[in-house]
């Protein structure tokens, strides 16, 4: 799995989300991802999850 992103990369990503709100969202996308690399669900259901904070990067958030 790749490193998590920096506070400047979320930065980035997210310009519209306080710190602490794109710390929340990095943390949401991470459980996630380790969940489908286990097996625990499957990319179905991550896309159709409903991430914490507004997310464009999100395949069912049109942003």
């Amino acid at each position: 799995m790749q490193p998590a992103k920096t506070s400047d990369e979320l930065a980035e990503m997210y310009p519209n989300l306080e710190p602490w709100q794109r710390d929340e969202l990095e943390v949401w996308h991470r459980g996630w991802i380790t969940k489908i690399m286990t097996g625990d669900v499957t990319s179905e259901e991550y896309n159709a999850a409903v991430p914490p904070h507004p997310d464009p990067h999100h395949p069912e958030d049109d942003g």
